[in-house]
């Protein structure tokens, strides 16, 4: 028996079938669109009942608190100025009108040596020599004096109350507070000088000449 489909039949399956595979492929992806949304839905929930709790915005009452260091002001205090006293002077009283230099040398020795000599002299120098070895031996004081410094030989030439010269070259064996005690004129050597200061340390006096006038009010340097 020969079956023969008319054209309108095979329209009609062919339609048929096209609207079978429409209608699968919808519940197809309905199917897939349910179960991706089931799955967010669980995922969130999951997510907010293991999220950690939020922590307390209150601070506990026994929770240390740190506060901030006050920087603090440091007032220098001004320095105590301590005044020192000049230590006071226990030397020999000396005559205030005396050359200074003289002074000094008496205020420290009791007895000084004074060696006069003529710069102009080309011997006057061993004298000075000797006379300064001479005060050394006896442990006396020693000054040089030239005739020709006003400020110092004028000053004891003044003070000689009749008026004479310095010997050139001599000696004058001052004895504190500022008495001539022995004057040598000419030249002497050490032996002569030095015994001649001993002489004055004990007491003794051999001038030659007229003493220097004495002052009631000695100075101390």
């Amino acid at each position: 028996m020969n079956l023969t489909v008319s054209p309108q039949i095979r329209i009609i399956a062919i339609v048929g079938l096209i609207a079978a595979l429409g209608l699968g492929a919808s519940l197809f992806m309905l199917s897939g669109h349910g179960s991706k949304t089931e799955t967010q839905s669980a995922t969130t929930t999951a997510v907010r009942h293991h999220a950690p709790p939020a922590k307390p915005t209150t601070t506990p009452a026994n929770a240390h608190v740190t506060r901030p260091r006050v920087a603090t002001k440091h007032v220098a205090k001004p320095a105590r100025h301590h005044t020192t006293k000049p230590a006071k002077f226990h030397g020999n009283p000396v005559y205030a009108q005396l050359p200074a230099a003289l002074q000094w040398e008496l205020a420290h020795h009791k007895v000084v040596v004074v060696s006069l000599y003529n710069p102009s002299s080309g011997t006057d120098a061993i004298s000075v020599a000797e006379a300064h070895a001479g005060a050394v031996s006896a442990g006396a004081g020693f000054l040089l004096v030239s005739v020709l410094d006003n400020r110092v030989a004028g000053i004891l030439t003044g003070l000689r109350s009749d008026g004479s010269l310095l010997p050139d070259p001599g000696v004058l064996v001052y004895r504190a507070p500022g008495d001539v005690a022995i004057e040598l004129d000419g030249f002497n050597d050490r032996d002569a000088v030095a015994q001649a200061a001993k002489n004055a340390m004990a007491g003794e006096s051999e001038t030659t000449s007229t003493t220097v006038a004495t002052s009631t009010t000695p100075a101390v340097p």
